[in-house]
C-alpha cells in the first residue's frame, strides 16, 4: 500500500510527494542526519520544559519509532504519522502539538510571522495528525507548534485551530498524487527553497542543481573537500539569507512604528525593555538619472570603469531548519 507520511504531506512540490509515496530512495547528507539527530535528542528535554511550565503532556516518545502511529485511508493509499504529544493547561485542553527545533533565523521569523504564514508545511503536518487522530477517536480541540531556538533555548508555542476544510484539501491532493502512474509535470507552485530541502533532488531534472551537477562533470569546476572553503561558502549563503530576512523585518517594524508612533507626533517612547527615539534627518544626493538626461554629452567624460568581484553561491544538498 502506498503511504504518504504526515511530515511530508505539506511539502509544496508534487513531485516530492510522488517520489516519497512510491518509495524512491532519497539522499540525505550526513550533516542533515545529524541535524535530525539533534532534534530527536532534544525532544524529551523539551517535553520536560513544557511540564515545568505547567503543561500536562501526554507524550508519544520515539519519533518515527513511536508506539502510537495514526493512519487515514485514501483511495489507492493512506496517510500515516507519529504525533509528538497532546498538551493541556487551563482553558487550553486537548492541544495536539508537534515539537520543532530551529536555527535562530528560522525561529525568529516563525515567531514573528506565525506558523500559518511562515511554516504552512508544519500546519499541514499537524492537520494530518489531527484528522487521523479524530478518526481514531481522539479529542482534538486545538493544534500547536512547540518551537525551540537551538541557539539560545528560547521556547515559543503557536496555537491555532484545526480546519476540516484544510485537512480535506490535503487528502484530495495526496490522493491525486498517490494515484498517478508517473511523476507529475512541473505544474505545482513551489518556493525556491524546495529543491534545496528535497532528498530526491538528485533524481529530478526540474531541480536547478540537477543540471548544474551534470555540467560539472564536463567542466573545469574544482571539487573541494577543504573544510574552510566549504564553511566560507555556507556562511556566505547564510549571511545573504539573513540580510534579506533582516531587511524585511526592519521594513515591517518601521511601518508599524511610523503608523502608531511617528504619525501621532511621538518622538520618544519606551516599553517592554526597549527605548525608541525618532529623529528627522535630511540628506542631499546627486541625481544621476537627471544628469544623464540633461547632459548626455558629459556622461562619457566623467564615467570611470571599475571592476568588482561577485560571489554567487548555491546549496547543492538538502538543508533543514528542524
Amino acid at each position: 500500500m502506498k503511504t504518504l507520511r504526515a511530515s511530508k504531506a505539506g511539502f509544496p512540490c508534487n513531485r516530492y510527494l510522488w517520489y516519497s509515496a512510491n518509495n524512491y530512495e532519497g539522499s540525505i547528507s550526513t550533516r542533515t542526519q545529524r541535524i535530525f539527530g539533534v532534534g530527536k535528542a532534544l525532544e524529551p528535554e523539551i517535553v520536560k520544559w513544557l511540564r515545568d511550565d505547567g503543561w500536562e503532556v501526554d507524550y508519544n516518545p520515539g519519533s518515527q519509532e513511536a508506539a502510537i502511529e495514526l493512519f487515514y485511508p485514501l483511495d489507492g493509499g493512506r496517510l500515516a504519522g507519529h504525533f509528538d504529544c497532546f498538551i493541556s493547561r487551563g482553558e487550553m485542553q486537548h492541544v495536539l502539538a508537534d515539537i520543532k527545533t530551529m536555527k535562530d533565523r528560522a525561529f525568529k521569523q516563525w515567531r514573528q510571522e506565525g506558523s500559518l504564514k511562515s511554516k504552512p508545511q508544519y500546519v499541514d503536518q499537524l492537520h494530518v495528525y489531527a484528522g487521523s487522530a479524530i478518526k481514531a477517536g481522539y479529542t482534538v480541540e486545538h493544534l500547536a507548534i512547540v518551537g525551540v531556538n537551538k541557539n539560545d533555548s528560547d521556547m515559543y508555542i503557536d496555537i491555532f485551530d484545526y480546519s476540516p476544510e484544510r485537512f480535506k484539501a490535503i487528502c484530495e491532493r495526496s490522493k491525486a498524487i498517490i494515484n498517478l502512474e508517473n511523476d507529475p509535470e512541473d505544474d505545482s507552485p513551489r518556493e525556491g527553497w524546495c529543491c534545496g530541502y528535497c532528498e530526491f533532488s538528485d533524481l529530478c531534472e526540474l531541480n536547478p542543481g540537477y543540471m548544474y551537477k551534470s555540467e560539472i562533470i564536463n567542466s573545469k569546476t574544482v571539487i573541494t573537500q577543504d573544510i574552510e572553503i566549504i564553511k566560507a561558502m555556507e556562511q556566505l549563503q547564510e549571511g545573504r539569507i539573513m540580510s534579506h530576512t533582516g531587511a524585511n523585518m526592519e521594513s515591517e517594524a518601521k511601518a508599524v512604528l511610523d503608523e502608531k508612533v511617528r504619525k501621532l507626533g511621538i518622538t520618544s517612547i519606551q516599553g517592554g525593555g526597549f527605548a525608541l527615539d525618532i529623529k528627522e534627518r535630511s540628506a542631499s544626493r546627486f541625481d544621476t538619472a537627471a544628469f544623464k538626461k540633461t547632459h548626455p554629452e558629459l556622461v562619457s567624460q566623467f564615467m570611470k570603469e571599475s571592476k568588482s568581484t561577485f560571489f554567487n553561491v548555491e546549496s547543492l544538498e538538502p538543508r533543514h531548519d528542524d
